[in-house]
């Protein structure tokens, strides 16, 4: 854990690791925390954070500004292909909205580089994702993974359609809803009224993108739940600027997270990001809640930088955990439910069958339970999904 809280030290604007501590780290624990940079994408912020630190070896730094290069050119890429898919669509009378990233690194962040994407989130009306998502295959786009059920499948109990590649080899999520479908998780998730963000989507620079407000209310009800901090540090750095770039109604903000169920996720996110960027990137409310405990923010500092990459088997133990065994077979037996629907197997035809598939995933289980990393992971997630729910 030592490593992982000097990585976010690194990344604050406020908080130092020290120069002790640094010294303290010999070139396995360098490779660790690089290695956690690479993974949140923050390799690019810390090349910029770096200058002035004593005891960053010179490899590290190294790999640090070279990312910071790489993530400029694929800033390049990504609003390119930004701008094409967007006109594509809008030739056929479809209005996009790019959310997050697409706004933060251009608009948002100092150089976009600081903020690199994983793929381009595109918000469409509900009863255009089909039309869109057709319209783009038949542009050249090509589907990262074969379909695992139908169009009507996805639209209706997924949060994006299937993964499009466009031509450039830039990632592309059409979204119709931006929250699980009720009943879909083992947990409850704040619904998000996708279509008052299209309608209040504002042009900056040819793009539609959401309101300030829309986008802050997004990012912390995406983090907290949709994915349980996984997504990683990035997350703080986001609101940090996103609030510098834009004022923003902090009365308002709190109304509306008491209003719409998700005001222990809102209490948590801006408590992190005041430890890490100081109180002055979130000023203090009259209406807002008590902060929260000190026991779950060391534990969400633990999780704003956990190994996203286990978080599939950290998840099911976690669930199992929680005593969510009803989930647990759903998701062996490769069921998705929601938004009413009793289950629906989703087809395994493309990993070899059902019972090939289910049984890749059981072993898959089984053999991340011999990890004590894992395993922490779990009773971690399991703790902060208690809290959640009170």
């Amino acid at each position: 854990m030592t490593v992982r809280l000097i990585l976010l030290d690194l990344i604050s604007t406020v908080r130092q690791p020290g120069a002790a501590r640094l010294a303290a780290l010999d070139d396995g624990d360098w490779a660790e925390l690089n290695a956690l940079a690479q993974l949140h994408r923050l390799q690019p912020l810390l090349h910029r954070r770096a200058d002035g630190l004593l005891h960053i070896p010179a490899n590290i730094r190294e790999t640090w500004r070279e990312a910071f290069r790489q993530a400029a050119m694929a800033a390049l890429m990504h609003d390119a292909a930004l701008r094409q898919c967007l006109a594509l669509l809008a030739g056929h009378g479809i209005d996009g909205v790019a959310l997050k990233g697409a706004y933060l690194s251009r608009h948002a962040y100092p150089e976009a580089a600081l903020r690199p994407m994983r793929d381009l989130d595109i918000l469409v009306p509900e009863a255009q994702a089909i039309p869109a998502f057709q319209l783009l295959e038949h542009a050249g786009y090509r589907m990262a993974k074969p379909l695992a059920a139908s169009l009507e499948v996805y639209l209706r109990l997924e949060v994006h359609m299937p993964v499009l590649i466009a031509p450039s080899g830039v990632l592309i999520e059409l979204h119709s809803r931006l929250s699980e479908p009720d009943g879909k998780l083992e947990y409850a998730t704040p619904a998000i009224d996708a279509q008052a963000i299209l309608a209040g989507a504002s042009v900056i620079d040819a793009v539609r993108f959401p309101a300030p407000d829309a986008m802050l209310d997004h990012l912390i009800q995406h983090a907290i739940y949709g994915h349980r901090l996984d997504c990683g540090p990035l997350l703080l750095t986001d609101i940090l600027y996103l609030a510098r770039r834009h004022p923003i109604d902090w009365q308002a903000f709190w109304e509306r997270a008491a209003r719409g169920g998700w005001q222990d996720g809102a209490r948590l996110v801006v408590a992190l990001v005041r430890d890490y960027h100081g109180s002055h990137a979130v000023p203090a409310c009259s209406n807002e809640p008590h902060g929260p405990p000190a026991a779950i923010m060391e534990l969400a500092r633990g999780l704003l930088v956990q190994d996203y990459r286990s978080k599939k088997a950290a998840r099911f133990i976690g669930t199992l955990l929680s005593g969510g065994l009803g989930t647990i077979a759903a998701r062996i037996t490769g069921r998705v439910k929601g938004g009413g629907d009793a289950g629906i197997r989703m087809d395994r035809s493309c990993d070899g069958g059902w019972l090939r598939w289910a049984w890749s995933q059981t072993r898959l289980i089984a053999g991340e339970l011999s990890s004590r990393a894992v395993r922490q992971q779990a009773r971690d997630l399991a703790r902060f999904r208690r809290w959640l729910q009170g």
